[in-house]
């Protein structure tokens, strides 16, 4: 079981560093196509989604409390519209991540209310994901801004959830134990 959380924490660190360099990008070069924006986007949604759904079945085998399924479906169906209609980008792109964060930040909310009642720091994993679900709703409320403002708004508030997300698996990491002991008790 200890592989599996490995695993998952190893795959969401990844996406995360992924996400923070793509959100240093929209932060140094704003006037950035949004077109090619759109383009990029959409892939790293579609393959986001992929890799959460397919984490999500490997989880489930193993009663592991990562609920990646629906979170995995979102993601490719944004990145797949958002594919058709790249032009669309300045609203477009400000709903997609909005939604990504939010969603995002209520998994985050349910793994660390299955730490509850452990040592494991579950209080700061619920702040810091309440946090980020306000991030996301912020993205949400910013789409009629110029490209450019959309495009450096998303990149700081991309950096902000990739560090969110680092540092929510490293915490996972830290105290795979008693989220093990938690699901093991759970299952008897």
């Amino acid at each position: 079981m200890k592989n599996i959380f490995k695993n998952i924490s190893n795959s969401v660190i990844a996406l995360s560093v992924v996400a923070l360099i793509f959100g240093v990008i929209l932060i140094l070069y704003p006037g950035l196509s949004l077109v090619a924006l759109g383009i990029t986007v959409a892939v790293f949604l579609v393959a986001h989604g992929i890799t959460l759904i397919v984490l999500d079945i490997k989880a489930r085998k193993f009663y592991i409390p990562f609920d990646g399924m629906m979170q995995g479906i979102l993601y490719i169906i944004l990145g797949i519209l958002l594919a058709i209609v790249p032009e669309s980008l300045a609203m477009y792109i400000g709903i997609s991540l909005g939604l990504w964060i939010i969603a995002s930040g209520v998994n985050g909310i349910k793994l660390a209310m299955a730490l509850r009642g452990t040592d494991a720091p579950w209080i700061l994993m619920t702040i810091l994901n309440i946090i980020d679900i306000i991030a996301g709703i912020a993205v949400l409320l910013t789409p009629i801004f110029s490209a450019v403002s959309v495009t450096v708004c998303a990149g700081v508030v991309i950096i902000v959830h990739a560090v969110i997300n680092i540092s929510k698996m490293i915490s996972v990491k830290k105290n795979v134990k008693n989220l093990e002991r938690t699901i093991i008790e759970k299952i008897r």
